[in-house]
């Protein structure tokens, strides 16, 4: 048994990939970080920057919500010390647990699962050594190994602190790795530093870039930041680049309070994109609920204590989500575009907004863009030094000042690689979200085990089609503007049908063809079927335009 000194598992534990292919084109295959052996279970870890952000507890309730789905769950505290994960699933701890395996006095996961009072969900319960006791050596191999015997469908991880390269090893390797974060500027700088973290452990099992990191202690360093010193150095830039596009993390606000809280998460998502070049996908919040600590003191699952609570509801939807995520490993998206910088970036995507908008619209993201970045904003906590910022607000300011001047604009628009203002609004559209698998590029949220809707060729598409599609996906508008980069108001206009509040035809063509490719429908098909109908009922008769709304 290794002291507790070495329970870290040092760097020769995590083997570096062999390249198969030229390294400009090459997507490495990773050894234990993110290449476990294909399996029946799906692997969901659970893991945060810092604790009582409430990852235990979304871990027992997506386990409780997965096995009411029908699924055959288990729920794997993976914390050293020993989390809570059996008090939230209502069972006692038992006398073996993930410990057991770690030190080699388990065979295999399966001899140490027990049952719960929820149906459908097993239970690895944590270590229950005392505090203090020499841990044993742990790596991901073990576990990984382990979990490819089990006969589940999903295996939930409750992962521990985030600095064991355990917890980094197996939140890498998972088809869908999640942090949990809490609305206040100490828990978004730790998941901020979590995802950078793991992303150079990531770097650091990968042969070819394994020596890009230096070994010195100190904070990790930001990808685009890396990315810079490579390319100027000559070094393998368009490898990097291509690792820096493939790493998507997704994360969850817990306990929001305030309908900032509530929308905190869409302003991280594009935050992290901007400063670290990683699309972390931003999957909905859990609200602050007096139920929860009720069903904690009562060791019940708060999902089956209270269902029809709060918090409940809102698990209940992220686990739709999980399901419409069932399958996808991240390493096996493609992924195409260029990598941009901050200074790369066009006036449109400093503001984050798209061509053709009003002027009042650029005054509007203006306004939310200088807040959002502010000193002292929660978003960018942990994120930008202050002299970053400073620059960034040159920057915004400029884009500003040119935007809401229509001749200045105008000549700007037409100096753009994409002089068509059409192609414009597609190419922002696409910046935000995911291709297809095996698209080569252009796709739109391709899930394996989430096929995309069959749609009648003679069946017309309504704007109450696509939201019934999007409640089915358990998708929010909010989600479908942060992929496809396309504001909420035009997509509640387009679901609303206010035609008269929608832009000129061109451009709604874009705006639906980008949101059937968020929600898996036909894009050509969607998009003619709604214009034919946009055209007609637009012309004859035009309804009101909306009130001004709060986005």
């Amino acid at each position: 048994m290794a002291t507790e000194d070495s329970d870290l598992g040092g760097e020769d534990d995590v083997p570096a990939v062999t390249d198969a292919e030229p390294p400009a084109l090459a997507a490495p295959e990773i050894t234990d970080v993110g290449a476990r052996p294909r399996t029946r279970a799906k692997l969901i870890a659970l893991a945060a920057g810092r604790g009582g952000t409430g990852r235990s507890l979304l871990a027992a309730n997506f386990a409780v919500y997965l096995a009411q789905s029908g699924k055959k769950v288990v729920a794997l505290d993976a914390d050293p010390a020993g989390g809570p994960l059996h008090q939230l699933l209502g069972a006692n701890r038992p006398a073996r647990g993930f410990g057991d395996l770690l030190r080699g006095k388990a065979t295999g996961l399966s001899e140490l699962i027990t049952d719960t009072p929820v149906a459908g969900v097993g239970l690895i319960a944590g270590d229950g050594s005392a505090f203090g006791a020499a841990r044993p050596r742990m790596t991901a191999k073990v576990t990984l190994a382990a979990i490819a015997a089990l006969d589940v469908d999903y295996l939930v991880l409750d992962l521990g602190s985030p600095d064991s390269t355990l917890t980094l090893d197996l939140w890498l390797a998972a088809d869908i790795p999640i942090l949990v974060t809490t609305p206040d500027p100490a828990s978004i700088e730790a998941t901020y530093r979590f995802a950078k973290s793991a992303f150079v452990r990531r770097l650091r099992t990968t042969r070819g870039l394994d020596r890009l990191i230096p070994n010195a202690g100190g904070p990790a360093p930001g990808a685009l930041d890396l990315y810079r010193a490579i390319k100027e150095s000559g070094g393998p830039a368009e490898r990097l680049a291509h690792e820096i596009r493939r790493y998507r993390p997704t994360f969850i606000v817990n306990e929001t309070r305030t309908l900032p809280d509530q929308k905190l998460g869409s302003f991280m998502a594009t935050a992290a994109r901007r400063r670290l070049g990683h699309s972390m996908e931003y999957l909905g919040h859990v609200e602050a609920d007096e139920t929860v600590w009720l069903a904690a003191r009562r060791r019940r699952s708060l999902i089956a204590e209270y269902p029809d609570g709060k918090a409940s509801k809102n698990i209940e939807r992220l686990g739709r989500r999980l399901l419409s995520l069932d399958g996808e490993r991240e390493r096996e998206r493609p992924v195409t575009g260029p990598l941009r910088t901050e200074e790369e970036q066009t006036y449109y995507e400093i503001l984050e907004t798209e061509p053709g908008v009003s002027d009042e619209e650029i005054r509007r993201a203006y306004r939310t863009i200088k807040d959002t970045y502010a000193s002292g904003s929660m978003v960018v906590a942990g994120l930008y030094e202050e002299h970053e910022l400073t620059e960034l607000h040159t920057r915004i300011n400029a884009a500003h000042d040119t935007l809401f001047q229509p001749e200045r604009r105008r000549q700007y628009d037409l100096a753009l690689p994409e002089a068509d203002l059409a192609r414009a609004v597609r190419a922002a559209a696409q910046a935000g979200r995911r291709p297809a698998p095996g698209s080569g590029g252009g796709g739109g949220d391709e899930r394996p085990d989430t096929p995309a809707v069959v749609m009648d060729p003679d069946a017309e598409v309504t704007g109450a089609y696509l939201r019934k599609v999007r409640e089915a996906r358990g998708m929010e508008l909010g989600d479908i503007s942060q992929r496809t980069k396309i504001s909420e108001r035009y997509l509640r206009a387009l679901e609303d049908e206010q035609f008269t509040d929608m832009p000129a035809a061109v451009y709604v063509r874009g705006y639906v063809t980008e949101y059937a490719r968020a929600l898996r429908l036909d894009p050509q098909r969607t998009a003619a079927s709604y214009l034919t109908r946009y055209l007609a009922q637009g012309a004859v008769a035009p309804k009101p335009a909306p009130a001004p709304s709060a986005d």
